[in-house]
């Protein structure tokens, strides 16, 4: 089992749909809600010896009072306080017959039921806490402790919130007395069963968290979602999200990639990327030739973006001898904490470097980027080498290296989801491995602007003699704020730029912009530092199948606000009511942009 959970779940359900490449495998959030439910419980509880006896004596044939005592020994005031119970119970009835003479003891259905299991039932009202998905509608066996509250889920901004099926508030309709009685503690449910349901109170300030699986089409590239849930395949969670159009509503997209890598062209065994999902959805043969074996034997293969963090995961586990990870950013989301620490530890004994760039942070964490030049100074072989170019993106442990399109230190905690196929190569040879090592990290040394803490022997004069890199090999303490300020760049970073420029805007502001990029749901405008969305359903009054029929990429547009969400840093527009507001009498306009390059064409 991997330390994380979501290349785990990455490689479970890589294949569960097939025709569909998995991109990545996300922490998100499930709505829940917490209900206190009126339910009315027939509570068993086990008979006293003499009611038992007296409903086996009645079950025998045995009908009056006096035969009754005589057949249990028992006194009057014993032999009385039985029948009452039963009576009460509803058990028995004792009255007299219609023609007349002695009363008769005579047993009803549900005392020749309870004569049978040796139980007494009785109807009784309560209340039972529900945890209730909001998301596919249904009753679970979710505890109230596993949840998070909504403004701890708000509160982590690499975790996606699912959005629930409706807002309606849940009713008693809505229950179903077999999925309450399923959330019954087992020792319980024997003892108790559910009558009906009288009213319904709910909380929804509740989250469950899942693991949301996105995939895209071979063919259309269009983007499919799927749900892991405790470590399971959610169907019914899929099917949801498919039906409320999630895609849409979580501003999802695919894009192609960036900056593709350069292949590999040494020789050996390869496996292409039809080959490896073919022998990976196959599963392994333990009787013959497996699947395993062939991936591990041969020397280079395709890379899928689902297998790039179990790798990161593997490379911390079980270099001896080395470690390089390359990244152009670092984000806290990845390089956190706890594993910084994994790193520092593993670094006591194998030389470890971390190579990122190029100078300008912007797309990086200060939080982590401190925590790692912490660690590096503390450690004897832990390197953070920035540099003054985009670095390429590789993993080389001991005996593999992997090249690919995938940013290893900042693959999740980017707030725009989009994804892309960053899909890479594997070569498990040692002396390509041994080269290629030797062959980046000169290179990276080459053009090293900074180094914290201490390269390897052999790499320290290229860093030193040969660059402008500034060295800082001392042990630092961990660092205070004192030292964070120090090292904070004057200039406000990018992430303050965007924060900044939120801060300005406000819902029912007018605004111009250009079309940044167009998606099947709406288009994106960029505002200065920040992009807003203008949804498809706010294009204009008629219905639009597809936003190139209203703009086009570079065109400049003017849009009403109707959203600014700081948190999340998402700016929702409106093209319509812009339209609407101008074509009101003596309303001014917005102002125009700087430097507009096109002007949206009336349609």
């Amino acid at each position: 089992m991997s330390r994380d959970i979501f290349a785990d779940a990455a490689r479970r359900h890589a294949h569960a749909l097939p025709g569909h490449t998995l991109l990545a495998a996300e922490p998100c959030a499930i709505p829940a809600s917490v209900l206190t439910v009126d339910v009315l419980v027939e509570q068993s509880e086990d008979l006293e010896a003499s009611q038992k006896y007296t409903l086996r004596a009645l079950l025998g044939g045995i009908d009056t009072v006096e035969d009754l005592q005589l057949f249990l020994g028992l006194n009057d005031g014993d032999t009385g306080r039985a029948v009452a119970g039963l009576l009460l119970a509803e058990y028995i009835t004792y009255q007299p017959p219609a023609d007349g003479g002695l009363r008769r003891l005579q047993l009803l259905p549900a005392g020749q039921e309870a004569a049978r299991d040796a139980q007494l039932r009785r109807p009784m009202p309560t209340t039972m806490p529900v945890v209730y998905d909001r998301l596919t509608g249904t009753v679970t066996d979710w505890r109230r402790n596993s949840l998070r509250r909504s403004s701890q889920a708000k509160a982590d901004p690499g975790r996606l919130l699912l959005p629930p099926a409706n807002s309606m508030p849940v009713r008693a309709v809505d229950l179903s007395l077999a999925a309450l009685t399923s959330t019954l503690d087992p020792r319980s449910r024997d003892g108790a069963r559910l009558l009906g349901i009288s009213g319904v109170t709910e909380n929804r300030n509740f989250y469950h968290d899942a693991i949301l699986l996105v995939f895209t089409d071979d063919e259309t590239r269009q983007i499919r979602l799927g749900v892991d849930v405790d470590g399971k395949w959610s169907e019914p969670h899929t099917a949801a999200l498919e039906s409320i159009g999630a895609v849409e509503r979580l501003r999802l997209s695919a894009a192609p990639v960036e900056h593709p890598h350069a292949p590999v062209t040494d020789p050996g065994e390869r496996l292409s990327k039809a080959e490896v999902l073919a022998l990976q959805a196959g599963g392994d043969d333990p009787d013959g030739d497996g699947a395993d074996a062939r991936l591990n034997r041969a020397a280079i293969r395709w890379l899928g973006v689902y297998e790039h963090p179990a790798w990161l995961d593997a490379a911390l586990a079980t270099s001896r001898r080395r470690l390089l990870i390359s990244s152009p950013q670092i984000r806290t989301a990845v390089a956190s904490r706890p594993w910084i620490r994994a790193l520092e530890k593993l670094s006591r004994t194998v030389d470890v470097t971390i190579v990122w760039g190029p100078g300008d942070n912007d797309q990086s964490d200060q939080e982590a980027l401190d925590a790692l030049h912490a660690a590096a100074g503390r450690a004897n072989r832990l390197a953070v080498v920035r540099v003054a170019t985009t670095p390429a993106k590789m993993l080389i442990s001991d005996s593999y290296y992997i090249t690919t399109n995938f940013n290893w230190l900042s693959f999740r905690g980017e707030p725009s989801r989009i994804y892309r196929p960053d899909d890479g190569e594997l070569v498990q040879d040692h002396a390509l491995t041994d080269r290629a090592y030797d062959t980046y990290l000169t290179e990276a040394c080459a053009h090293a602007v900074e180094v914290v803490g201490t390269l390897p022997a052999k790499y320290r004069a290229e860093a030193g003699h040969d660059s402008d890199a500034t060295q800082t090999n001392q042990h630092l303490a961990p660092s205070s704020e004192i030292e964070r300020e120090a090292r904070r760049p004057t200039a406000p970073s990018k992430a303050e730029r965007r924060r900044a420029a939120l801060s300005k805007l406000a819902a029912g502001q007018t605004i111009a912009g250009p079309v940044k990029s167009l998606t099947p749901f709406g288009a994106f405008v960029t505002l200065g530092e920040i992009d807003g969305l203008i949804h498809i359903s706010q294009m204009a009054d008629h219905r639009v199948e597809h936003p190139s029929e209203v703009v086009n990429v570079g065109e400049t547009v003017t849009v009403q606000i109707l959203d600014v969400d700081i948190a999340r840093e998402r700016v929702s527009l409106s093209l319509k009511a812009a339209t609407s507001a101008s074509s009101e009498p003596g309303r001014p306009g917005p102002e125009p942009p700087a430097s507009p390059s096109k002007t949206r064409r009336s349609r």
